[in-house]
């Protein structure tokens, strides 16, 4: 088999495997996604109350009562930036994959962020079959835009590095 064939079907595992991910993550119901994210926070925030302790920084911790709170308030947002964030990997996957596969410039952009926006749809329909949870229109839009900032961050990262190489020719021109 070729590199570049055994390069194709790698990248479009990792994209298969990626949607898996997200499908398992939404498999979750309320209570069990919840209370996984409410730990997390809770386990970063006593990691980082560790740290500053340590280093001097703060000498105090809050009371259980008052760590709740940040807890309750910080779960909502944070875990729609989770949703984002699954979706800007799954759309770097899928560039990647799309360009490894020949489909390349703004062809597979619009590929790249279709598929995002219809797997976002297809996963907020999955959560209607979920105890307690729901599929929400809103949330499409969450993963569409976490998509959206992954592939706007290719196009600039991929430019960047143009100009880089183009400056660097004009400055050896001029000397």
């Amino acid at each position: 088999m070729e590199k570049s064939s055994i390069k194709i079907i790698i990248s479009w595992i990792l994209v298969i495997i990626w949607a898996g991910v997200i499908f398992f993550m939404s498999n979750m119901d309320t209570n069990e996604s919840n209370s996984k994210s409410m730990k997390t926070i809770d386990k970063a925030i006593e990691s980082t109350l560790e740290v500053t302790n340590k280093t001097g920084i703060t000498d105090k911790h809050p009371t259980e009562n008052k760590k709740n709170q940040i807890i309750t308030k910080l779960n909502i947002p944070l875990r729609k930036l989770a949703h984002a964030s699954e979706y800007f990997i799954f759309t770097l996957l899928l560039i990647i994959a799309l360009i490894n596969s020949g489909i390349n410039g703004i062809k597979s952009y619009l590929i790249a962020i279709l598929i995002c926006f219809l797997y976002a749809c297809t996963d907020e329909y999955h959560q209607t079959f979920v105890i307690g949870r729901t599929g929400q229109f809103i949330d499409v839009l969450i993963d569409t835009l976490g998509g959206f900032i992954g592939l706007i961050l290719f196009i600039l990262k991929k430019n960047i590095k143009f100009f880089k190489k183009s400056y660097w020719k004009i400055f050896i021109m001029l000397i």
